[in-house]
């Protein structure tokens, strides 16, 4: 198309006809500018579709390593309730007589106190995605902040990890390895089967000290402040699952 005007500008130019000839070639001009449009107009859709088919990759990969990371949060917030209403049955029994004590297997549930453990969740893509840039790939605002969301999270789980951490190891573990048996509680944890103390070391006195309900009460509101920080990051996992899921359509 473009030769064929440049063969009628010739033929006009030479017959002197300059008003025509600017006509044609302004309208080479106009079929040149249309032509690029066109060419970026080719190249802006097909950089979109890439970045949809990468956005989609993206999104596959959130929602199978958020699946996983909601069944370890899903675990670690069964094994502290467990811990909590061991913690719980051990202050329930604080100044009971001896007696009643002696129904209960007190280094068991003393041990159950103990059986705490953090939340490490696999952030490979999510640390991929933010690390190459790649998080503007992803549409949706609300996934966006999410993500963001969890990794203020994330934080804020750790920080309350540590203190129930630091409490309960330079604390509660040193109190109870002075008055207590380290080898009777630890039977009922990771040391099962080793056997109990050749001591005859007497439980039952820490039930009458307020020390030990002090440093048990310390135990539980860590436990809980945790258990706080992992439910809310089982909301932000379900909110992601969601909105990475085949099934969600964003709205228009």
């Amino acid at each position: 198309m473009i030769r064929f005007f440049r063969k009628i500008r010739y033929k006009l130019l030479k017959e002197n006809r300059v008003t025509r000839y600017l006509v044609y070639a302004l309208g080479e001009i106009v079929l040149v500018v249309i032509g690029i449009l066109i060419a970026l107009s080719i190249n802006t859709w097909n950089e979109n579709l890439k970045n949809k088919n990468k956005e989609k990759l993206i999104l596959q990969d959130l929602h199978l390593e958020f699946q996983k990371n909601k069944e370890k949060l899903q675990a670690t917030i069964k094994l502290h309730w467990n811990v909590l209403n061991g913690t719980n049955a051990v202050l329930e029994l604080i100044n009971e007589p001896e007696d009643v004590l002696a129904k209960h297997n007190l280094d068991s549930l003393i041990a159950i106190s103990l059986d705490y453990g953090d939340f490490s969740p696999s952030q490979s893509v999510l640390a991929d995605l933010i690390s190459s840039g790649n998080l503007n790939l992803i549409s949706s605002e609300s996934m966006r902040l999410l993500i963001f969301d969890w990794g203020s999270a994330i934080e804020e789980k750790e920080e309350s990890y540590e203190t129930m951490d630091e409490t309960s190891q330079n604390l509660f573990l040193p109190y109870l390895t002075k008055n207590a048996s380290m080898k009777n509680i630890d039977q009922y944890s990771l040391l099962k089967g080793a056997g109990k103390s050749r001591l005859n070391p007497q439980v039952q006195k820490l039930f009458q000290e307020l020390e030990f309900e002090n440093h048990l009460d310390n135990q539980a509101w860590g436990i809980v402040n945790y258990l706080i920080k992992l439910e809310r990051l089982e909301s932000l996992a379900d909110q992601i699952i969601f909105l990475s899921g085949p099934n969600f359509e964003p709205k228009p």
